[in-house]
């Protein structure tokens, strides 16, 4: 059971909610289209052509932003530590950890929740956060108002092909960090970076109905309450379109 959900629902998550973001942004998904075009044209994935969609990978990784598989992690303290105080000048978002100017105390052995969903769209941590942007993870981030973070720095895991609890100081965390992390994270980025860049490649994706119709589910992962309706019409790639 735990590697069929593991190993199936929160890939078909991630793509749900992908191709869900792609369909309420025409230029992304042009332009998502002309990289596959420009690197696999009627072709399929192999390792070295997967290296070179880096714009798919982007669009996986904020995907998983936006929509963590699974938007909850917990863990156990097994030292006493402290959470630190905020320094806001975001004017809606609470400042400080129950009134406490020292930060806040977390004993030995606290079992903590920590709620990945409000963490990967937290304007602490990441500009405009509600956006779906997957260029963001290009761009290196530095945050005055996090006692301790040191922000987002790509060049931390130079060659890396997704990013990682390094890069984002543990900012983005959709496999959960450290030594107890998924142990599948590469395989199911790579995974979901193959499927959607086949489905992009034989189709063009349009929404059915309104983006506010569909709802959302969350537990183990997050994922619609009735599917995701779509329009799917075979496209014509560059390279066909030549010959």
């Amino acid at each position: 059971m735990t590697m069929l959900i593991v190993g199936h629902e929160t890939t078909a998550a991630v793509l749900t909610w992908a191709v869900f973001l792609l369909s309420q942004n025409p230029s992304k998904m042009k332009k998502a289209q002309d990289e596959i075009d420009a690197v696999l044209g009627n072709g399929r994935v192999t390792y070295d052509s997967l290296k070179k969609l880096e714009y798919i990978r982007l669009i996986v990784v904020e995907s998983l932003r936006l929509y963590p598989q699974p938007p909850l992690l917990i863990r156990r303290s097994l030292k006493p530590d402290r959470l630190p105080v905020l320094t806001s000048s975001i004017p809606y978002c609470a400042v400080g950890y129950k009134g406490e100017i020292d930060g806040y105390q977390i004993p030995a052995g606290t079992d903590i929740f920590v709620s990945v969903y409000n963490l990967h769209r937290s304007p602490y941590l990441w500009d405009k956060p509600r956006e779906f942007e997957p260029e963001r993870f290009l761009v290196q981030r530095i945050s005055e108002e996090i006692e301790g973070w040191s922000g987002y720095d790509p060049s931390r895991s130079p060659g890396a092909l997704y990013p990682n609890e390094v890069i984002s100081d543990f900012a983005f965390l959709p496999f959960g960090g450290g030594p107890r992390k998924c142990v599948g994270d590469q395989f199911a980025l790579m995974e979901s970076t193959i499927a959607l860049a086949m489905l992009l490649q034989k189709f063009d994706v349009q929404l059915k109905g309104s983006p506010d119709e569909v709802e959302l589910v969350i537990g183990a992962t997050i994922h619609t309450k009735s599917g995701l309706w779509c329009k799917l019409r075979k496209r014509v790639a560059a390279n066909d379109a030549l010959t």
